[in-house]
């Protein structure tokens, strides 16, 4: 009698136990919210560019979009440059009234009216490595951009230190894009008292950039180039190795496509900012899951830099953010 008496004390125990842990789970758990239609999301480029962070950014958006439960719909144009198509792009995902709008706007004030227009049909924007000059948008999920643009330019200003070449040029993507424009200042800011001769544009292509700097090297007091973004890097890495200049003009340039690491390795780009871009897709989807479920996401999340040179790039905390799913 005495043991069925213990057994169901046990018994009972247990289950008040279960009971708790169950009601602890479900609140701290992310519930996915009841939509029907998907959420909508325009990327700077889908596949024209020949960059390898939007293919990392859309990993991270397919897997949060998994694991919270939620159906997701990507476009965009087929080049970053090609800002009215993406405008086109977004006015047309507009007109499908979905439940959220998540942008990388390719412009930081062209697409300043279509958000306008999300928000006037109670559409909410998220959006996502390249910002709006707006408040419209309920979070943007980015690198800091500023604070990326100093790393560059602080590591530039320690490698030109007691050079006699000293002249800065800064090959940049898009001039309207906020990326651009925030990775520029941050630069500049990091570089002050130095001579920067001026700032040219590749319109992310990888071929003009390489054009631009096989003339800027014709200049005997340039001694370095920060590029701040992938195909600026290419560009730029591509004609410094052609002309065997990669020890008079220092390179310092932006992400972590293959060809870059291989740059890295070889001393032709002497230093990268590399970003989070699979943690920039997945936390994106989160936070329009979190606003959709009916609880506000941070205004601004920061998914983070990191500076890479040829003497940290095999460090095993650095494996995974180099060489994600072992590209």
């Amino acid at each position: 009698m005495k043991n069925w008496y213990l057994l169901l004390i046990s018994l009972m125990a247990a289950l008040a136990l279960f009971l708790i842990l169950s009601l602890f789970y479900g609140q701290n758990t992310q519930k996915s919210p009841d939509i029907d239609d998907p959420i909508r999301i325009v990327l700077k480029s889908m596949d024209g560019d020949p960059m390898d962070f939007w293919d990392v950014v859309n990993r991270g958006i397919e897997e949060a979009a998994r694991e919270f439960g939620v159906q997701v719909v990507v476009t965009g144009p087929r080049f970053e440059k090609e800002i009215n198509a993406q405008i086109d792009i977004v006015n047309r995902a507009i007109e499908l009234s979905p439940p959220l709008l998540i942008v990388a706007a390719t412009d930081f004030r062209k697409l300043v009216e279509p958000i306008r227009r999300a928000q006037k049909l109670d559409i909410p924007v998220i959006t996502v490595d390249s910002g709006v000059d707006s408040d419209i948008p309920v979070s943007f999920i980015a690198t800091d951009n500023i604070e990326a643009g100093k790393k560059a330019g602080t590591e530039m200003k320690r490698l030109l230190a007691g050079r006699e070449r000293r002249d800065v040029v800064i090959m940049s993507h898009i001039r309207e894009t906020a990326t651009a424009i925030d990775r520029e200042a941050g630069v500049r800011s990091a570089l002050e008292g130095e001579n920067i001769i001026g700032t040219w544009f590749c319109d992310v292509e990888q071929e003009k950039a390489y054009k631009i700097t096989l003339e800027l090297l014709k200049n005997e007091k340039l001694g370095g180039i920060v590029a701040l973004n992938e195909v600026a890097t290419l560009g730029v890495t591509e004609a410094v190795e052609e002309l065997g200049l990669q020890e008079e003009v220092l390179v310092v340039g932006f992400d972590n496509a293959m060809k870059e690491l291989s740059y890295l390795e070889s001393g032709v780009l002497k230093a990268t900012v590399v970003q989070r871009p699979y943690n920039m897709g997945y936390l994106v989807v989160k936070a329009a899951v979190e606003y959709l479920s009916g609880h506000a996401p941070e205004p601004f999340i920061d998914t983070g830099s990191i500076l890479i040179t040829r003497e940290n790039m095999f460090r095993r905390e650095y494996q995974e953010l180099l060489f994600p799913f072992g590209q």
